[in-house]
């Protein structure tokens, strides 16, 4: 077997290291001295199969532990580079060398923070398995902790006796079994823990839908619905709106082209970026202004288009253009907030609508949830499929309960949901209640990550112009709840994350 079959083959876990030859005998851990792996294995690749750092004292220390033992050719390890202070990995390394683990999967002798071997870092498998093979494997330890000097490294590297290649088969870690099946998934989870629920600890994240029937809808390819952290949450920037300064006409639907084009095409590659689908929200004052919009957006872009305006006639106009020139199947109306005679008779005459929000706003959680089910009942029959979203008040007028809102709807009735949260902060009138002068002066930007901790489907963030920010900050949240979802409840997102380099399957 040559040496690149090899390095595709081996090794198995991901890390922060160098890969010199496959068939060498040396492993090295340079701790935290960055730059050292490259430096030696440049030096002397022919000797040393794999170098790296490594900066804690359980994770870390498993990591090297598995890229050692699934390669029977390392016989030596060299443990040098500068001292991590607090996590101690060079002395956590060679006390499990020397020492093992106990009882608990903890490293005997280790002075690091956590040194503890967890079953996850092994694919769920028993860590003794590991170690055990890795100290009988590795026959010499070369300790030369705080150790930089690259010479004196090398001299001693040097000295260590090549042995033959130890007698066992290679032990490869497991793949991930990560359950995909939320409904299973939760189950198992909340199986798992029973005793320590029983004692009044909950550790699972509230927030995750209870419905069991949780629907999901497939926009000409953009997932909306299901279980928090199940598929991305989608932004929805908005343009052509009132005080827009693309729109040179809005009565006659007149705009800048470019600008145009630059704002939505930035929105859509943040989207490729990211993983985060994107959707275009158009807001028009007048009919022949929202079908010139929707037909250059539809040449323009994939993405779903949100068809909204103040005037119901102009909103109709939008989605019956959106009928004649069939892109139905990616067109969202919005919204139905009123049972209205004349509302349901125009959207009876269309045949009715794919998508349509409907906007059930009250004051009250309990007046939300009737009228939700007033409209839901009324339209059923004109509305193919229903998204939920309560309305936002502004922030200072109770807009936070808006997301409390929007997950009980969501739970109840398992449709997607979506939410303004835009207009959270989007004015702040004079109160008598709260220092609105104070409120002014804070960053406010962290409401648009509320939605996707809430399992919202649909965050119509506000003007398209904010994407690059909103995206980020939306990115590093889908990030944190995708580590949640794998690495507490042992489950998996169905998006490919960018952010995440396993393959579950």
């Amino acid at each position: 077997m040559d040496n690149n079959t090899e390095k595709e083959k081996w090794p198995p876990i991901s890390g922060d290291y160098t890969i010199g030859n496959p068939k060498a005998s040396i492993a090295i851990a340079t701790c935290g001295s960055y730059s050292l792996p490259q430096k030696l294995i440049s030096n002397f690749s022919s000797e040393i199969a794999i170098a790296g750092f490594v900066e804690i004292e359980n994770e870390g220390i498993a990591k090297i532990v598995q890229n050692i033992v699934s390669n029977p050719n390392i016989r030596s390890l060299v443990v040098c580079g500068e001292k991590v202070a607090g996590h101690e990995p060079g002395q956590t390394l060679v006390s499990l060398y020397n020492h093992g683990l106990d009882d608990e999967n903890q490293i005997i002798g280790s002075q690091g923070t956590i040194p503890i071997l967890l079953p996850k870092y092994f694919g769920n498998e028993n860590p003794k398995k590991f170690v055990e093979r890795f100290r009988k494997q590795i026959i010499s330890l070369i300790d030369l902790r705080e150790q930089t000097d690259l010479d004196i490294i090398l001299s001693n590297i040097k000295k260590i006796k090549k042995e033959k290649p130890f007698e066992e088969e290679p032990l490869f870690p497991p793949k991930p079994k990560i359950e995909l099946d939320w409904k299973k998934g939760l189950k198992k989870f909340e199986e798992k823990h029973q005793e320590l629920f029983s004692k009044g600890f909950s550790f699972l994240n509230r927030l995750f839908f209870r419905n069991n029937e949780l629907i999901v809808y497939d926009l000409s390819g953009v997932k909306i619905g299901g279980q928090r952290g199940e598929f991305p949450t989608v932004l929805a920037g908005t343009i052509f709106y009132k005080g827009d300064k693309v729109v040179d006409d809005h009565k006659e639907g007149r705009f800048n082209k470019k600008k145009v084009d630059d704002l939505i095409l930035k929105q859509n590659n943040l989207s490729h970026i990211y993983n985060i689908p994107d959707m275009v929200h158009i807001v028009g004052e007048c009919p022949q202004a929202m079908e010139n919009y929707v037909s250059y957006v539809a040449d323009l872009t994939d993405s779903p288009i949100i068809i909204d305006s103040p005037d119901l006639e102009t909103r109709i106009k939008g989605i019956a253009f959106a009928k004649d020139i069939g892109i139905s199947d990616r067109v969202i109306y919005n919204s139905i907030f009123q049972k209205s005679e004349k509302e349901f008779n125009e959207l009876k005459n269309l045949g009715g609508v794919d998508y349509a929000i409907l906007l059930p706003y009250d004051i009250s959680l309990e007046g939300c949830a009737k009228k939700a089910e007033e409209l839901w009942g009324y339209y059923k029959n004109w509305v193919g499929h229903p998204i939920l979203d309560p309305g936002v008040p502004l922030l200072i007028e109770g807009g936070i309960g808006s997301l409390h809102t929007t997950w009980m709807l969501k739970n109840k009735f398992g449709f997607p949901a979506a939410i303004g949260i835009h207009n959270l902060c989007s004015l702040l009138p004079k109160s008598r209640e709260f220092n609105v002068e104070l409120i002014k002066t804070l960053d406010l930007s962290g409401i648009y990550i509320l939605p996707t901790l809430y399992g919202i489907d649909i965050n119509l963030y506000g003007p398209i112009k904010e994407a690059e920010k909103i995206f980020r900050q939306v990115a590093a949240i889908e990030f944190a709840i995708s580590n949640e979802i794998i690495n507490v409840l042992e489950l998996a997102p169905k998006f490919s994350s960018p952010f995440i380099l396993t393959d579950f399957k």
